[in-house]
Order: structure tokens, then sequence, then C-alpha cells
């Protein structure tokens, strides 16, 4: 018997739906055909969309919320160093030797050893690993692990050798090499661009792994109730896996592609532009980096970081920006730069207003990445240009032990999702895995409470509702994505996904939010993760 295309596939009953819908924000039955919202309201509005092949579940009282959204992270990259890289997340600089050496008995000769995640203030040592820490490992292989933050990464010596480094070696352009203080030898700490030239020596990802990556990565994001991603950074290679993995059926989320800036030209000259692709994946905008990480303590600041002189590091120059920015923009591409400090934002901003004054469009939605300390002045410019903050949601919570380095006053204007709220600039919901933990409860409930894992308030005038909290991660997201208008909340013509809590979000103690159970997660009608 063929489908009648009256009814519904599947219909939630009994539910607690928080819909985001301003104008039905509660509902207690859904209805989705062909992987669509068809029906949202109560138990009787949906009655007739039920027929002889729907099928229904009755949900018993459990809260159902729109899919969530991550709108910076780093996807596809992230699965891929999880095959590859050893996870050093660990408690002490010699747990991380310990995980090394495990990667150094099984490789071969000529094989480079690589970590990620490691993260100083996380270790007993409470200090960045050395070249030294890493000789101990092996002088006889190749050794890179990078900060859980990025932009700050160790070398061992034949890691120093394979760049071209030396004790002469000078900085180069928008990075830094780390020197001992005592004698200003290399000590193994690279800076931002300064990683540049060992890119060629690492070995090369292959296919095979990028698409064990691919579902691992989906995987554990699934799991965490996130049901769209936009990767901030992804090079032509990746987006070749994410066409297979849309073909394969092994890409479970919906992305939205933010492009390195080196493909920008063949993405152009292809007649491409921001939107390009499907509602399982798109081409989103080209992805940029104008300064440090807040993790690292690199990002470039007006005011010095606490008790130093350092003002971080600018990883692009002003001319260099407002050029690409206006190539970007003529070509009709959404600009997404990596801005955190306040001097780097301005130079965005900047840039955004002068290619918008020579080639005026409507509603570019340029972003600025991370967006993470702002003033009035920068928010009233972010207004005026419609431009997009997608500031790190997890960091109050997970990092507060760094807050110390930036200080209490200036944390008032630091993932500032109050302020931007108040000054009417659309901020979502974004972790930027690895640097922060991709868990979207834990980030809803670090813009909630503004409370760290140990206890400590940092910034209370930039908490957010609840409400609030779950709009900057569904509908903002959809909207960074231009996407507004097909996801992002639970309506008749949307895209059916949701998410099933084992808890009502909206009634828990706010300090529990991180802990509720993800019962099930929902992309296009069908379950990708069932806890």
């Amino acid at each position: 018997m063929a489908k009648s295309h009256l009814f519904a596939d599947t219909v939630l009953k009994g539910a607690n739906i928080v819909t985001v819908d301003p104008a039905q924000p509660r509902a207690r039955a859904l209805a989705i055909r062909d992987g669509v919202f068809v029906g949202v309201g109560s138990d009787d509005d949906i009655e007739g969309l039920v027929g002889p092949g729907t099928v229904i579940r009755d949900t018993r009282g459990k809260t159902v919320i729109p899919g969530l959204i991550d709108a910076h992270i780093h996807v596809l990259s992230s699965g891929t160093r999880h095959v590859m890289a050893a996870d050093c997340d660990q408690r002490s600089i010699g747990e991380i030797q310990d995980v090394l050496r495990e990667r150094v008995a099984t490789a071969e000769r000529g094989d480079w050893i690589q970590g990620f995640k490691f993260d100083d203030t996380k270790t007993r040592e409470s200090r960045f690993l050395n070249k030294d820490d890493l000789d101990a490992v092996t002088t006889e292989l190749p050794i890179m692990v990078s900060h859980r933050a990025g932009h700050v990464y160790y070398l061992n010596t034949p890691a120093l050798k394979a760049a071209g480094y030396n004790n002469e070696s000078e900085d180069p352009p928008g990075g830094r090499l780390g020197r001992d203080a005592t004698t200003g030898e290399l000590d193994g700490v690279v800076y931002e661009r300064a990683i540049e030239p060992l890119r060629d020596s690492l070995p090369q990802v292959t296919s095979e792994t990028r698409r064990q990556g691919l579902k691992t990565i989906c995987g554990m994001l699934g799991a965490a109730g996130l049901t769209s991603v936009h990767d901030a950074m992804v090079s032509d290679l990746e987006i070749n896996t994410y066409q297979e993995g849309q073909d394969s059926g092994d890409l479970t989320l919906r992305v939205y592609m933010l492009a390195g800036r080196a493909h920008f030209p063949a993405l152009r000259d292809a007649g491409l532009k921001s939107g390009f692709g499907n509602d399982r994946l798109r081409l989103g905008g080209i992805k940029m980096v104008s300064d440090g990480a807040i993790a690292a303590r690199t990002a470039y600041l007006s005011e010095p970081y606490v008790d130093s002189h350092d003002h971080g590091i600018r990883a692009m120059t002003p001319e260099e920006t407002d050029a690409a920015v206006m190539e970007m923009h003529k070509a009709g591409f959404q600009v997404c730069i990596h801005a955190n400090g306040d001097l780097a934002i301005d130079m965005a901003l900047t840039a955004y207003d002068k290619a918008q004054t020579a080639y005026p469009r409507h509603d570019p939605r340029h972003r600025i990445e991370h967006c993470t300390l702002v003033n009035p002045d920068l928010l009233g410019r972010m207004n005026r240009l419609g431009t997009i903050a997608t500031p790190f949601c997890t960091y109050v919570y997970y990092h507060g032990e760094k807050m110390r380095f930036y200080g209490e006053d200036r944390l008032q204007w630091m993932f500032a999702q109050r302020s931007f709220i108040d000054s009417g600039v659309v901020s979502t919901g974004a972790t930027d895995y690895p640097p922060g933990p991709f868990e979207p409860l834990m980030g809803i409930q670090s813009c909630v409470t503004r409370t760290d894992m140990n206890g400590k308030l940092w910034g209370p005038n930039q908490r957010i509702t609840i409400d609030e909290a779950l709009r900057i991660y569904t509908q903002n997201g959809a909207y960074a994505s231009f996407e507004e208008d097909t996801k992002g909340s639970i309506q008749a013509g949307k895209l059916a996904d949701l998410v099933v809590l084992g808890e009502d979000i909206t009634s828990v103690d706010p300090f529990a939010i991180k802990d509720i159970p993800i019962e099930e997660t929902i992309v296009g009608g069908r379950a990708m993760y069932e806890g």
C-alpha cells in the first residue's frame, strides 16, 4: 500500500516540547513526515495526521528540544586526530610522556609522533611542555604536540630540525619561537604561524583515516545532542570526505563548512558562494585567523595580561586583513575571522566596514569567530554591520583556572552573551572543540551560571536565562548559516531535528544542566543516537 502524503511517518505524544518558537513556546505533540515537522501542538491537534502507517510514540512526559547547533567547532580534523594522535589531556607531564612513549613503541622509522589536547593549566606542573620533556621520550623520531587551544605547539629536537629552526632563527611574521629565558636557546615552544614551515613535513592524512575520523566524531557529537555543526576550518580533502560521507550515510550530522583561507581562490574561480549545497552539507564562509587563543594566552589585547607586559600575538596585519576581506566580500562569500582580543576584533570590523562601503551587499552576515573581549564601541559597530559573534560557551565552566590571567574586571566583557543580546548582536552557541569541551549542555550551563567547575563566579553580569541560552544554541546557530527558516526551532515546515532529554532543562537546578542525560538525538526524523 502506497504511503499517504496526508499522514505522518512518526508522531510523538505526551511530551514536554520546548519549541524555541515565540508564537508557540510549548507543545505536547509533534508529527514528522519525510524528515520535516508537519504538525506541532496538543495531542488532539496532530490527531488528523495519524494514519494506518504512522508510528506513534508516547514519550511519557519527556522533554524535547530542537536539535542543538555548535556554530564553531573543528569537526573532521578532530575526528582524524582522535584516530591518529595521542590524547594528551593528562594530569601530569609524566603521564603525557607515557602516552607518547606508547606511540613510539609501535612507530616505524620516519614516522611522526603526534599529540593533541595538551593543557598546561590542567597539569600538576602547570607549565608548558618543552624540548627537553619531549626529547626524553625520543630523539629518534620527531614529536609535535598541540595545545588544546591550538595556536601553540611543542616540538622535540628532530621536529625543530624538520621545521628548519635553530638557535639563530628569527621569529617569523605572525609567529614566535619560544626561548629559554637564561640561555636564549630554542625551548621547543612554537607559537601561531611559526608552525607553518612544518606543515609539509607532517604525514599526510589518508582518505581512510578521514573516513574513520568522520564516523568517530559524528558518534561523539550525536551522543551529546548536536544535530548541526559549523566546521570551522576545512580543507579541500576534507570537503571530499564530507561529500563521500553524505553519499555513504556516514555523515549523520548537518554540516556548514567554513573553508580555510587558502582554498578561497579555487572556490571563487569555480563560481561558488556561501550557501552552496543542501540541508545536509553546505559550503559556508571563508575562515581566517587574526590573533591567538584565549586558553593559550596569546589573544591580541589592548591591555596586557595580568602581571605581564604581553599583549598577545597579532597573526595578520591590518593591510593583509583589509585586502583579504575586500576580495572575499566582493566575491559573495561570508567572511569568518577568528578574533579573540579587542584589538583583533577592531581590526576585523574595520575590514568589514571598508568592504561593505566599497561593495554594498544585503545582509552578508560576516562573523567574528570567538569574539571574546568586547566593549561598548565594538558592540555598537557589530550591531550596525550585522556582524555575528560565535563566542566560546564552555570556557567559563571548564577553563576557569585560566581566567586569572585576564582579571575579574576584564571578565565583565568576555564571552559576553548578555551584552550581545542587549546590544542587538546575534550570538551563537559554540565551543571550538578541541579547545573547549563540545558538550552543548555544558555550554548552556556555563552561559546561564557563569560559574566554573570549582564554584568560582566569573563575570556575573554576562549571565543569561535558560530560554536565551537555548535560543543561541538553536535558532541563532541556524541564523549564522542563513538557515533560520529551515531549522533551529520545532515548527511545521522545518527540518525534524530534535533531542529527547532525561530531565526538563527549563526547571532543573541550573548547576545540573550539564548532567542531564541525552536520551535520543534525531536528525531529519531519524535517530542518530539512542542512549
